[in-house]
């Protein structure tokens, strides 16, 4: 059931991002997040790290091709967010929720 103090998701920003072997930050911290769904759109492994820069083998794994990382009410992360590859241009579709201005 969705949280009704926050459904439905009032604004909803879509975009991208590219991860390649140095840890580069793909969501940027934001106060109003709801909600995001991170994607793999490239054939290798990706690491995620909350808060943190991101390394390889370490945090939050997302498989290739499709493996996906949610971020919602029972695991709301405010705080920016990283990610690594084992090889450059991979990558990633985001899709952030955040209560209006």
């Amino acid at each position: 059931m969705p949280d009704p103090r926050i459904w439905p998701i009032p604004k909803v920003t879509d975009t991208f991002a590219t991860v390649g072997v140095v840890s580069t930050e793909i969501l940027a911290a934001n106060q109003k997040r709801v909600d995001a769904d991170i994607v793999n759109d490239s054939a290798e492994v990706i690491y995620l790290a909350r808060g943190n820069p991101a390394i390889m083998g370490s945090g939050i794994r997302i498989n290739a091709n499709g493996g996906a990382y949610h971020i919602g009410t029972n695991n709301l992360f405010l705080g920016v967010v990283n990610a690594i590859a084992a090889k450059g241009q991979m990558n990633v579709t985001i899709s952030e929720g955040a209560k209006p201005v």
